[in-house]
């Protein structure tokens, strides 16, 4: 097997494509505002703790969809799922899984305390609870998803507090978003895998029920929505409006693509996900780009950002185009 090869099929083994962009320049929020407030972004220390916090987050990620495949590798077999995990041997998974754990070290030898270790010990915990047995709350109805939630997008914040408990307020705002952002993402996810779920004997939230689902994930949105402007207002971020005013002026075309031209419901795909451009892509750039006037070396990670997003966001400017276009040549959006 060639090394590319082997490189794809790791990154399939962790599902790298599922949570890359659409995860971790999220994460950064609070740890970016603490840079941005103490002035951390002269000099190596802002940069050594985004780097450590990076490794972390990408490798608790890769922990939490492996030990979910690994968990699941039977139930994927049954469905004709790829399982790159199933595919290997118990014991090799059970390396990758811990070598992935290890992910957190350097972060927690820079800030090595019991308190630290706990906050990690919970993340790890959480992460590995919705998918393992005896506890699969993923099979739990409402209590997986607010488990799924707070351990891929709030809980994973926890560790930052062992740096600097002054990230406090951040850290409470921004996984106050991340937790509704999750319940989204996790009602979506259990939506296109829902005749999956039923004939594998999978029960979760969404296919025990018969409808409503999009009205669930537009509520957990218009919350979300009024956290993210409050975001705004607390941290007071050059860029951060214009960011917002963009990503809303291209979500309203996108929303008619989704709409009309896929005939998908807007909420309940992943197709166009409502505000991930801005927690992704702008709103981290935005920051970058401010800590780069005064530290260079600030822009190897926009540029890094930009590689990684780029594709994503043009995708989603070709669906606002499409939308667009769509919408004159319909008579004003009347099809």
């Amino acid at each position: 097997m060639e090394r590319r090869d082997r490189i794809n099929r790791f990154c399939r083994m962790l599902r790298v494509e599922e949570w890359l962009f659409s995860k971790i320049p999220f994460m950064f929020a609070p740890l970016f505002t603490y840079i941005h407030t103490y002035g951390l972004y002269r000099g190596n220390y802002g940069l050594g703790l985004c780097l450590k916090y990076f490794i972390f987050i990408v490798t608790f990620y890769g922990f939490g969809y492996a030990i979910n495949d690994f968990s699941d590798k039977e139930i994927d077999r049954k469905a004709g799922k790829e399982n790159v995990m199933g595919e290997i041997s118990p014991a090799a998974g059970l390396f990758v899984l811990a070598l992935l754990v290890m992910g957190c070290l350097p972060f927690l030898a820079m800030h090595w305390n019991g308190k630290t270790a706990l906050l990690f010990a919970l993340v790890y915990f959480w992460g590995a609870a919705y998918s393992v047995r005896p506890f699969r709350f993923k099979e739990r109805g409402a209590l997986g998803l607010l488990v799924s939630s707070l351990a891929q997008r709030a809980l994973p914040l926890l560790p930052l507090l062992g740096a600097d408990a002054r990230m406090w307020r951040a850290v409470l705002l921004w996984g106050a978003v991340g937790f509704l952002t999750g319940l989204r993402y996790i009602l979506i996810h259990q939506y296109e895998d829902m005749e999956n779920d039923r004939q594998t004997g999978t029960r979760t939230f969404v296919n025990a029920r018969s409808g409503g689902i999009a009205g669930i994930i537009g509520v957990c949105f218009g919350l979300e929505l009024l956290l993210a402007l409050a975001a705004g207002v607390f941290w007071r971020l050059p860029g951060y409006w214009i960011g917002f005013a963009v990503c809303l002026a291209l979500s309203l075309p996108a929303f008619h693509t989704v709409q009309h031209i896929y005939q998908k419901s807007y909420f309940a795909s992943f197709i166009c996900v409502p505000l991930e451009d801005l927690y992704n892509f702008y709103l981290p750039l935005a920051w970058l780009l401010a800590f780069a006037k005064a530290e260079p070396l600030w822009l190897l990670p926009a540029a890094l950002l930009l590689l990684a997003g780029f594709g994503k966001m043009r995708s989603k400017w070709g669906m606002a185009y499409f939308g667009i276009t769509h919408w004159r040549k319909s008579g004003n959006g009347r099809d």
